[in-house]
């Protein structure tokens, strides 16, 4: 029978509904979508996810992408009887390594400088394995998302980043079906990382999509959708 939990998108840095708009799209006519958006400008990744939770039904089906996978691990660390799924998309268990933080903060400083769109028109080779291969509208799009988020906010979940607990420690813990996708172009959160994941959650599925890179609910929204889409449904013995 088909499980009809809500389901909860938590995006990554610096965005909104907007990147999951081919996930909305497919799932909205079966589902309850939860897309939690009032919790951007909490100064650290607990608080992020402590503000989610406030706002959340007792039972959920929950997907992070990036950022947002840093977050579901917080939930996790919280309230592990509320998450009836997991779904984790190019994200990591690990603290940020250090030497992260010279960058990241470099990208803050073009983003005030020169405007978000800019500095995250400098990451695309980062984020998508094939940037040529997006639509002129899907580029605007999500210029426009980081533009209207702004620069304050960019740096604000920036720190928040650099200074995530690790939660490798919660991984043994985990009892609920988990999927774990990752594009094996992924730079940012390469698929070992991801493995390191799978391998420690009992019974989670690793995913690999061969023609992807951080962003694969934007480059391979057909695969991810199928990919969710059978892990909502399966049954859990």
């Amino acid at each position: 029978m088909m499980d009809l939990l809500p389901m909860v998108l938590i995006p990554g840095l610096l965005t909104d509904r907007t990147a999951w708009k081919e996930q909305i799209r497919h799932f909205q006519p079966r589902y309850e979508l939860i897309l939690p958006q009032d919790h951007w400008d909490q100064p650290t990744i607990a608080a992020m996810a402590e503000h989610i939770l406030e706002g959340l039904p007792p039972q959920f089906a929950l997907v992070g992408w990036s950022m947002g996978g840093y977050i579901s691990f917080e939930i996790m660390r919280r309230a592990p009887h509320r998450v009836s799924r997991l779904a984790l998309i190019s994200t990591s268990a690990r603290q940020d390594p250090p030497q992260y933080a010279v960058e990241r903060r470099a990208s803050v400083r073009t983003a005030r400088e020169f405007g978000p769109a800019v500095a995250w028109r400098q990451k695309m080779g980062l984020s998508f394995y094939r940037p040529e291969r997006l639509s002129k509208e899907t580029i605007t799009e999500l210029e426009r998302v980081t533009e209207r988020l702004g620069a304050d906010l960019y740096e604000s979940q920036q720190e928040a980043i650099i200074g995530r607990a690790d939660s490798r420690d919660l991984l043994q813990g985990i009892t609920c079906p988990t999927i774990v996708i990752c594009g094996t172009h992924d730079s940012s959160t390469p698929p070992p990382i991801s493995w390191e994941i799978a391998s420690a959650v009992s019974g989670a599925e690793l995913h690999l999509l061969a023609e992807c890179g951080h962003c694969s609910p934007i480059e391979d929204p057909v695969t991810v959708n199928a990919l969710l889409g059978a892990w909502m449904e399966r049954s859990h013995e």
